[in-house]
């Protein structure tokens, strides 16, 4: 009889297989004509931040967050539509909460003292076309959003800072 070899005990790790949404995300910003490693604001074990300018006075931000979880991964849109002032914050609360009856697919937050537009989504199975299709949802509500609060508000424009 012969010997019988023995190998070492071989460990299988289990492997994520799916899209890479970090390279979603930049494959977006160059499709948005910007550069991601210029608008990149910080990338961790776990997070990764995007600001992308969109013109002179808005930003899209751009957070993935969860990335060690490839099936708790979450992208989040956001694009700031004004600061809420101290002196009628419950007109401009109450008014940004009639008008965002109309959104779409998007959400109107508080975050700190700003009225921001944004969207959530899990990366999970995510691809460009579905993230860009966000990106383009958040620009044409936004610019709809403004206006119909200036007008629900009775303002000439929206303070911005």
């Amino acid at each position: 009889m012969t010997k019988i070899k023995k190998f070492p005990l071989l460990s299988v790790e289990k492997i994520d297989g799916g899209r890479d949404v970090l390279k979603i995300i930049e494959e977006l910003i160059v499709r948005l004509g910007f550069d991601p490693e210029v608008c990149e604001r910080g990338k961790g074990a776990d997070t990764a931040r995007w600001m992308v300018a969109l013109d002179d006075q808005r930003e899209l931000e751009i957070l993935v967050e969860n990335l060690r979880k490839a099936q708790e991964t979450t992208i989040y849109l956001g694009i700031n539509i004004c600061t809420v002032p101290i002196r009628g914050v419950s007109d401009v609360l109450a008014a940004a909460l009639e008008v965002a009856d109309g959104l779409i697919g998007v959400k109107i937050s508080l975050v700190g003292h700003y009225l921001v537009l944004s969207a959530s989504m899990s990366a999970s199975g995510i691809t460009l076309e579905e993230v860009d299709y966000y990106v383009k949802l958040l620009n044409a509500q936004e610019v709809w959003f403004r206006q119909e609060l200036m007008v629900e508000l009775e303002w000439e424009g929206l303070p911005e800072e």
